[in-house]
């Protein structure tokens, strides 16, 4: 199989895509079919041998993942072969970034039948991440105010859209170009941390969840009322005393609860750049600051006879689509369609909207994409 492996710590540049041996599961493992791989801030700690949990190289990166149980192996009785899946690998936080990946059954769930495999695949460690910060140690209720620092990152979102829907009133630390996403999600109060002296604005609040650490969230600290609760999941600075710094710890329990909340649409996904699993090294330049879309870095995997990728650009049904999926295309006939890729049977895409000018339209929001069977 193919695997996203380092043979040594460092830049990017160690990044290398080989053929290795498909691992099997042991006792309270599945063998996961990889569909679709997370790439994430932590997936470069380990990179740069930064980690204090990680193996030594050589390592397969990746610890966020979806796709299909190919074996469950001794003990494992809550999934059986073909179950869509998603998940972490192990507390190790690595070894998805590959066709095949072992990972530990009391770490993965069954994908929300509302995100696809790459949706899905983002979604595990930021998602887990959030709802630990805001009901685990913050433990938010109604009615209190929640200061998020980084607002508009992947876990910060997450965050502003529990607690909104907890009726958690929000006031969002982040960068102006981030003011219309947040407003998509229901913000209403949003403080430019980039402006100076921005502090002078703040308003006291119950809860500090942080996602940035540094100087942004020193500013901050003074508008903690008293006896109020600071969470922060990148802080390594001194923090005041009662502060929480923690690792995410995903779990069955805690993907199965977040899983009903996608699937009720509490929640929603955000990916950013989609790139192969050839080109895992380029994802690690993203991390070291490579320009890229906003949202989760996800890369499209698969084993080669359960997803063949295409490429269509602009296609209409009659065209294209119809031929893929048979009659069923028929549904939407009449649109113009961006094909994304397809997995087995499965067609992704989403509908573009005209913007009125000839030739050019617009792609709705990725997370509105919808399947065909």
């Amino acid at each position: 199989m193919k695997a996203a492996r380092i043979h040594s710590f460092g830049p990017p540049d160690v990044v290398v895509v080989e053929e290795v041996p498909a691992p099997s599961p042991g006792p309270g493992e599945v063998l996961v079919r990889v569909m679709a791989a997370g790439v994430a801030p932590w997936d470069a700690i380990i990179r740069e041998g930064k980690s204090k949990v990680s193996p030594q190289p050589p390592l397969t990166l990746g610890s966020d993942l979806s796709g299909v149980v190919e074996k469950a192996g001794p003990g494992v009785t809550d999934f059986a072969p073909a179950d869509e899946v998603y998940g972490v690998t192990n507390p190790q936080f690595c070894g998805a970034q590959a066709e095949f990946a072992v990972a530990t059954a009391g770490m993965v769930a069954r994908k929300p039948q509302s995100l696809n495999y790459l949706e899905a695949a983002s979604a595990p460690v930021i998602t887990v991440t959030a709802w630990q910060m805001l009901f685990q140690y913050a433990q938010a209720t109604r009615g209190q105010t929640v200061m998020i620092v980084g607002a508009a990152g992947n876990v910060g979102a997450y965050a502003v859209q529990m607690a909104l829907d907890a009726g958690i009133h929000v006031i969002a630390i982040a960068r102006v170009d981030d003011q219309e996403l947040l407003r998509s999600l229901g913000v209403n109060s949003i403080i430019d941390s980039s402006r100076p002296a921005f502090e002078r604005d703040l308003p006291w609040v119950d809860v500090i969840l942080d996602t940035v650490g540094g100087s942004t969230l020193q500013h901050c600290v003074a508008r903690l009322k008293p006896g109020g609760k600071l969470v922060t999941s990148v802080s390594t600075q001194p923090l005041p005393a009662g502060a929480v710094f923690f690792y995410a710890e995903v779990t069955t329990a805690r993907l199965q609860t977040l899983t009903t909340w996608f699937d009720a649409g509490r929640i929603t996904a955000r990916v950013g750049s989609i790139l192969p699993l050839s080109e895992a090294r380029q994802a690690q330049a993203m991390l070291a600051g490579a320009p890229h879309k906003s949202g989760k870095i996800v890369l499209q995997v698969g084993h080669p006879q359960q997803n063949r990728s295409a490429q269509f650009g602009e296609i209409s049904l009659d065209d294209a689509l119809y031929k893929l999926v048979g009659g069923r295309a028929s549904i939407l006939r009449g649109k113009v369609v961006e094909l994304l890729f397809g997995f087995g049977g499965e067609v992704y895409f989403r509908a573009l909207q005209d913007t009125g000018k000839p030739g050019l339209r617009q792609p709705q929001n990725f997370a509105h994409s919808r399947r065909i069977r």
